[in-house]
């Protein structure tokens, strides 16, 4: 069964992703801060992680450079409440496998853990019904705009001789 690493300073947004993962069938073990985690790495592998961008300490981006000096292949998604270009651009730019925004819908969020580890060829993904009405969203957070911070990302991880 697929471990997913959850890294937050939130005791709370630990508890409620952690749930929902393991309601979904995942093994879950959290972390409170990245350094934890990172002393935990020499002796077990993350099917994936799920890490939040400002933690005290050690950041997430940091812990996500780590893990993928070590762990390349390890999909890692990356919360924040921040959806700045440049928190959402140097995840990406760290090779984040996606950008999580918060808060956020804990469907969604299992629906992403499904996809990471497809992608990995450890779970099939599920297919959810799409819903019947679709209600406005604030623009810096509509799923359009969640898209282009994404595009935005995978273009800063390119190398351009300009």
């Amino acid at each position: 069964m697929p471990e997913i690493w959850l890294i937050d300073d939130d005791r709370s947004v630990r508890f409620v992703l952690a749930e929902a993962l393991r309601d979904a069938g995942y093994m879950v073990r959290d972390f409170d801060n990245a350094r934890a985690a990172l002393s935990v790495l020499p002796h077990a592998r993350p099917a994936a992680v799920f890490t939040d961008v400002r933690m005290p300490g050690m950041d997430g981006i940091a812990f996500l450079e780590a893990l993928k000096r070590e762990h390349a292949d390890v999909p890692v998604i990356v919360m924040s409440a921040y959806t700045d270009v440049a928190s959402t651009s140097a995840a990406f730019k760290g090779g984040a496998f996606d950008f999580l925004p918060k808060p956020f819908d804990l469907d969604a969020a299992v629906r992403l853990a499904d996809r990471a580890l497809a992608d990995e060829g450890s779970r099939p993904v599920r297919v959810e019904p799409t819903p019947a009405r679709i209600e406005a969203e604030l623009l810096g957070e509509s799923a359009p705009m969640r898209e282009l911070y994404r595009a935005i990302g995978r273009v800063a991880r390119l190398s351009c001789r300009c």
